[in-house]
């Protein structure tokens, strides 16, 4: 049986922080896409610490690896760590919202 310590390949996870007072939607992300991420992730340049999301409504999105890490993106900003780099052009967060399958996420917009 799987558990959330599983280090398969597989065992990518997405998802996205939308709800208040119940469980944000979640997904398995492909290791090809986790692999893009961690490209992603490699070409952005450090910043400042992170801008505070709002507290209701759409508030970013967050990726789990196989080895346990987790990132967080939330706009031009995404965060492992207590390292936050800049993405202006919004690429890590896109990515991860467009490997949602149908149907997974409500409609909103990560555009705000």
């Amino acid at each position: 049986m799987a558990t959330s310590r599983s280090t398969s390949a597989s065992s990518w996870i997405g998802g996205a922080y939308v709800f208040s007072g119940r469980p944000d939607p979640t997904w398995p992300i492909q290791p090809n896409i986790g692999e893009t991420l961690l490209a992603i992730w490699e070409l952005l340049p450090t910043t400042g610490s992170a801008a505070a999301a709002p507290a209701l409504g759409y508030r970013g999105v967050f990726v789990r690896d196989p080895e346990g890490r987790v990132w967080t993106a939330y706009r031009e900003l995404v965060t492992l760590a207590g390292e936050t780099r800049r993405d202006d052009e919004r690429r890590f967060e896109r990515t991860v919202l467009a490997s949602a399958p149908s149907g997974t996420l409500p409609p909103f917009t990560a555009e705000e």
